[in-house]
């Protein structure tokens, strides 16, 4: 199976995929804001 055809097959999925884990990464961030954990804040993601 080609690349293009795997895309157009798995569409859907790949961007609830990718919205998901945007949506888990912004509330863990604003976690970290809300509640002041360094940690959180401490990864390299957050610090762009």
């Amino acid at each position: 199976m080609k690349t293009t055809e795997y895309l157009k097959k798995y569409k859907d999925q790949i961007i609830f995929s990718l919205l998901l884990i945007y949506i888990i990464v912004l509330g863990f961030g604003v976690i970290g804001e809300l509640f002041n954990i360094e940690w959180i804040l401490n990864f390299p993601l957050f610090k762009l």
